[in-house]
């Protein structure tokens, strides 16, 4: 049993927040139907930006990863044969919750892995139910969240104060979008413990539990927006790049004792996934990353679904076609500002303690210790990406300075 602030977080409670059995889907080799392993179907040489970083120490890795859209960079060197045109045989391991995916990572059983960007933190410095060294290099998407309702509130709902009695669903206590959701509803005046029912769900049971009435409402990732418009269920009330533009989703982690004791593999690993993230980035290879991403071996969605997340050209079930550019994005240096934020908001809201942080220094070094700038940067600027850190961030409206940090961890923050 760990203690968490006031929370107390056993592994059999961890695994109830991610909710549901592990899917145990095994991409043995980049495999995504078994057989011969996978070649880059559009014949790109990805490999031809960078080469290996020396001579690997291990080819085999192990990666974990959730079906969803903010896995696009991972899933896009399976797909395209880019661990393989880098020299790695990696296997991909398929979860369908984070609590499972926690278990798995801190048990070891994962080199790296997909991660909600709060979670590395949490994982790292012991906030709940096993620790494990671990580094961040990559933020593996900006943006692409939105806040979905049942189509029976279209005309009721109209600002956070309108939340109240509802049972809206995230993913993971350990989420930007449980964080951001928190952050939106008390800034409408509401307690986020006792005015709204907030529900960890796996993302992929929330558009059947919103199609039957059992939740009013998500802040989820994509596909699962979009699926609920497509499937008439919900609509979209607000995407999350409408409350915090460039906000950080998931992220890449990396076990310690991995990166340190492989430190060919772990960059090469790094520039395997940073050539596919920009590569996805890219807008004229989002319709193509749609397709490839569909199968049943990775998103197993409708490739019309993904491509509205990804083109940004989409229904909003409000009888609307929009296009919003940057809906989704995949700019993976690991500003510190994101990991600062995440940090101040578990503590708001008990999930972090706050002994200890007594200035900005504190959070500094707290982040610093997960953070791997330094292995990104060299990469990143390689392949084209700006890495640029940022100074600041605009959310719900205001200021987010990393440098002040503490006035965010009170429960009422209206700067």
């Amino acid at each position: 049993m760990v203690t968490v602030g006031h929370r107390h977080l056993s592994r059999r409670n961890l695994l109830g927040l991610g909710g549901g059995a592990l899917g145990a889907s095994l991409l043995a080799g980049c495999t995504p139907t078994g057989g011969t392993p996978n070649t880059n179907p559009l014949g790109v040489d990805f490999s031809a930006a960078l080469e290996p970083a020396g001579d690997l120490e291990v080819r085999d890795v192990t990666l974990g990863f959730v079906p969803i859209t903010c896995s696009s960079p991972i899933i896009n060197a399976a797909a395209m044969g880019i661990f393989e045109q880098y020299g790695l045989n990696v296997t991909l391991q398929r979860y369908t919750g984070w609590g499972e995916l926690w278990i798995a990572y801190v048990a070891g059983e994962l080199d790296a892995t997909q991660m909600l960007s709060p979670m590395p933190l949490g994982i790292h410095h012991n906030f709940a139910a096993g620790q494990r060294d671990s580094r961040m290099p990559y933020i593996t998407n900006i943006n692409g969240q939105a806040i979905t309702l049942g189509t029976q509130h279209m005309d009721r709902v109209r600002g956070a104060e309108d939340f109240r009695g509802l049972t809206i669903a995230v993913p993971f206590d350990y989420s930007g979008h449980n964080l951001l959701l928190r952050d939106y509803l008390a800034l409408g005046g509401l307690d986020p413990d006792y005015d709204v029912g907030i529900q960890v769900m796996r993302p992929s049971d929330m558009v059947a539990s919103l199609n039957v009435g059992d939740i009013d409402g998500f802040l989820a990732p994509d596909p699962f927006n979009q699926r609920a418009v497509a499937l008439g269920a919900g609509y979209l009330h607000m995407l999350s790049k409408e409350l915090w533009d460039g906000h950080p989703c998931c992220s890449f982690t990396v076990a310690e004792e991995f990166a340190s004791a492989h430190p060919n593999t772990y960059t090469t690993l790094l520039r395997a996934i940073g050539d596919s993230a920009m590569w996805t980035d890219n807008a004229e290879n989002r319709a193509t990353a749609a397709e490839t991403m569909a199968g049943r071996a990775f998103l197993s969605q409708d490739p019309a679904v993904i491509a509205a997340v990804l083109t940004g050209e989409f229904e909003d079930g409000t009888g609307a076609t929009r296009s919003v550019e940057d809906r989704i994005g995949f700019r993976p240096y690991p500003h510190e500002s994101y990991a600062i934020w995440a940090l101040t908001q578990l503590q708001r809201w008990d999930l972090a303690p706050t002994a200890g942080y007594d200035s900005a220094a504190d959070y500094q070094s707290a982040v610093r210790q997960v953070l791997d700038p330094d292995a990104a940067t060299p990469i990143l600027e390689a392949l084209g990406a700006d890495t640029t850190p940022r100074e600041t961030e605009t959310i719900i409206g205001r200021t987010f300075d990393p440098a002040d940090p503490l006035p965010w961890t009170e429960k009422q923050v209206n700067l």
